[in-house]
């Protein structure tokens, strides 16, 4: 296996190899470029495949399997070369399935190649990082999962419900190019000073309850904008909500994408790109700030109809308003006194909820889902209004902010002030799936609050004598709190192992495991583990959140 490992990799430096994602990529012919070597064929219903096989072809080997039922009628079928394309670097080989705008019923399977001078350009010797990515006009390209791979022929094979251009891709600091809506939620003890009691016992015996507060200060949520320069750099700016109160922000700083789409930003968090550069997910892994982040590409012009369609909406937020309040009783019947009291989580001050929202195009919307709060889950249904602007910012009636992906499969939303404090992520429904939807490998990363993870806290109270007036500090619960990073394997047929890192509290530890899990007809995801959450088509992306259970969690995976 060594030898057959080590060739492979050598033929592929050679120029024999590739590597992609399968699934159905929401594709539209860009504009620049210029079209060559016109392979065409007529299907009809009954499917055939089209291939370039003219072996002095750039794109040799090159083809579409169309299978029965994928087309209604006989259609001319196109494939070509594109030159000088839009939106690519010059030395990517790019292919054109036509004719534009076709959509087909059922999955098409679309084999491209990858050209000898990217790879050797970019260093890439690991085919497995490799990606199909379906190129569309003004928007980042949607990537493609794996369904097979031909390292002599250096062709990748992945599957599409619509006819476009393609390209295979691997990973650099290119991948990153250009401006992105980001959204984070942040836990930082450090923010302020912890919270306190006053304690007032005038004389014995005495009997009270006191208010603990909520430590509103340690929670944050940003809505921004970061821009990337493709060679390494970047800027941002946002607007943070820290305990309720907004603040400006910006900075700048470095960051790097490794061959197998890693990346990592000089402040702390890391997490990973989809190949086509469309979306990324991050995560603190270490240290005290436990935070979680998204981004969506930003391009072209959009307005409310570029939101239209029925979305699943994952939300995790803190709300410092939820009542009721914690409380501790204190028992004075003599001084001196001095007693140890348990200090409670304030549970029903965090909540998930997962929705099913449909916009109407027009600004209207409607949804319906199921809130946990604190544990507790309810069925909450709404509705109400909401805004897209020309640069793809996203309002909604409710106070929540956001940024809609280029594409409008997906957006990303949080509180740019007051209370609650929120972070959500909505993914587009539509398509046909099954557990074969998320085969493969991708990087999931998960944004957590148990109070069960952390030994009750406690605070000492010492009353020397009376009258006595006095403040304690209460603790913050740290160990409450956490974020996890995985790589999640899932093998297509409900079955997936992980392994990862988990921050709790600021302690970082290996984590591991494994589960089950199972995709719905319409896209719903499940899992063993008690998330739920919805595949984006196509299989790049999904989403989860805890529906039910004392452990609330939001989280984001993208394909690897």
């Amino acid at each position: 296996m060594r030898i057959v490992a080590a060739c492979i990799t050598l033929s592929l430096l050679a120029g024999c190899g590739g590597g992609g994602e399968d699934g159905g990529g929401q594709s539209s012919p860009a504009a620049p470029g210029t079209v060559t070597g016109v392979v065409r064929q007529v299907i009809g219903a009954n499917g055939g495949t089209v291939a370039v096989t003219d072996p002095s072809s750039p794109i040799a080997g090159t083809q579409v399997v169309i299978p029965a039922g994928a087309l209604s009628s006989a259609t001319t079928i196109t494939i070509s070369q594109v030159t000088g394309a839009g939106g690519v670097p010059a030395d990517v080989l790019v292919i054109e399935l036509g004719p534009a705008g076709t959509v087909f019923a059922r999955p098409v399977t679309v084999t491209a190649r990858v050209s000898q001078q990217y790879l050797a350009n970019r260093g890439i010797s690991d085919p497995a990082f490799l990606k199909v990515v379906a190129l569309s006009a003004g928007a980042a390209g949607d990537t493609l999962r794996t369904v097979s791979l031909d390292l002599v022929q250096r062709t990748v094979s992945a599957q599409a419900m619509r006819a476009g251009r393609f390209a295979v891709l691997g990973y650099s600091a290119a991948t990153l190019s250009g401006t992105y809506g980001f959204n984070f939620y942040v836990m930082d003890a450090r923010f302020g000073s912890p919270g306190t009691i006053d304690v007032d016992v005038p004389r014995t015996s005495f009997n009270g309850t006191f208010d603990v507060p909520f430590p509103g200060y340690a929670f944050a949520s940003e809505l921004g904008t970061i821009t990337f320069d493709g060679a390494g750099n970047y800027a941002w700016s946002a607007i943070r909500n820290n305990g309720g109160t907004p603040t400006a922000l910006s900075g700048s700083g470095i960051y790097t994408v490794s061959g197998d789409g890693t990346m990592a930003l000089d402040i702390g968090p890391v997490g990973n790109v989809l190949a086509g550069g469309s979306a990324f997910n991050v995560i603190s892994t270490t240290g005290d700030v436990v935070e979680i982040g998204m981004g969506v590409k930003i391009s072209g012009t959009y307005g409310n109809a570029s939101l239209n369609g029925t979305y699943s909406v994952a939300h995790y937020r803190s709300d410092a308003t939820a009542g009721p309040l914690n409380t501790i009783r204190l028992n004075v019947r003599r001084t001196p006194y001095n007693e140890t009291v348990d200090v409670p989580f304030p549970a029903n001050a965090f909540g998930t909820e997962l929705r099913s929202t449909t916009f109407d195009g027009a600004g209207n919307y409607t949804w319906s889902g199921t809130r946990n709060r604190g544990g507790s889950s309810s069925s909450v249904t709404g509705s109400g209004t909401y805004a897209v602007a020309g640069d793809g910012s996203l309002t909604l009636d409710s106070g929540l902010a956001g940024h809609l992906h280029a594409g409008g499969s997906t957006f990303i939303l949080t509180s740019p002030s007051g209370q609650p404090m929120e972070i959500g992520v909505g993914l587009r429904k539509g398509g046909t799936f099954s557990a074969a939807s998320i085969g493969g490998t991708y990087a999931l990363m998960i944004y957590t609050s148990d109070p069960a993870a952390a030994p009750e806290e406690t605070i000492d109270i010492s009353i020397p004598r009376t009258p006595f007036i006095g403040s304690f500090d209460v603790p913050f619960p740290l160990a409450a709190f956490s974020t996890e990073r995985r790589s999640v394997t899932f093998n297509g047929a409900g079955s997936y192992t992980w392994l990862g890192t988990r921050n709790r509290g600021g302690i970082a530890t290996p984590t591991s495991g494994n589960g089950t899990y199972a995709v719905a007809a319409d896209g719903r995801l499940t899992t063993n583990g008690g998330l739920a959450g919805q595949v984006l088509d196509g299989g790049s992306t999904f989403i989860l959140s805890s529906t039910s259970g004392a452990d609330l969690s939001i989280g984001m995976g993208i394909l690897r």
